[in-house]
């Protein structure tokens, strides 16, 4: 191994114990409680070694959420793209939010903040990207949803029902934060279950 490529592994290498301390850190103080030196010490690395990858933990967040938001968005559009029945696609949305976020809950706790608009930046560009993949994810649920609801012409109203699986999705996620993922589990197939019977009656 050459020295230009050790280096470029050792610099990886402490990138991603920023992130994974950043990420804890976050979690657990949250966005405003969290400082610089509490992730150079979560990391085991000098203050200035995290500048020198980031100017803020503003921009260490966002890329946080930018870099988990790719891998969400890249999972539930391989769940949902050969699905064409409004149902299955709506089943992989809610299933997936258990799923998903049951397995990684520290950044569901940076996840949330944003969410329910808890966390306020001030940078507009690294905000923009920060969350492009979010919006590329509904945006990809919407049409997909859409789609179905035209080919099955089904009584739904598509905004009405985002919302409302938005407001459910947060139920879940408060759910799975406070240690009950079997009741989020049964919230979302009492969801499913009312949608399903509602079809029925349409059919």
């Amino acid at each position: 191994m050459g020295i230009k490529e050790r280096r470029g592994r050792e610099e990886q290498a402490r990138l991603l114990a920023i992130l994974g301390a950043a990420e804890s850190v976050f979690a657990s103080k949250g966005y405003y409680e969290t400082r610089m030196d509490d992730i150079a010490h979560k990391a085991e690395v000098a203050k200035g070694t995290i500048y020198y990858y980031f100017k803020s933990k503003e921009e260490i967040y966002l890329h946080l959420l930018e870099t988990e938001s790719d891998k969400v968005f890249q999972s539930i559009s391989a769940r949902i793209r050969d699905k064409s029945r409004f149902l299955d696609i709506l089943k992989e949305v809610v299933d997936f939010s258990v799923e998903y976020f049951e397995s990684n809950l520290s950044f569901l706790k940076i996840f949330l903040p944003c969410m329910c608009g808890l966390v306020q930046f001030g940078d507009a560009a690294l905000l923009r990207r920060g969350t492009q993949s979010l919006d590329r994810h509904g945006e990809f649920i919407r049409e997909s949803l859409q789609k179905a609801l035209d080919k099955e012409r089904l009584p739904f109203n598509l905004d009405s029902l985002l919302q409302f699986l938005k407001t459910l999705q947060l139920g879940l996620f408060l759910r799975l934060l406070e240690g009950n993922p079997r009741e989020a589990r049964e919230t979302a197939d009492f969801f499913l279950e009312i949608i399903s019977k509602t079809m029925e009656k349409h059919a």
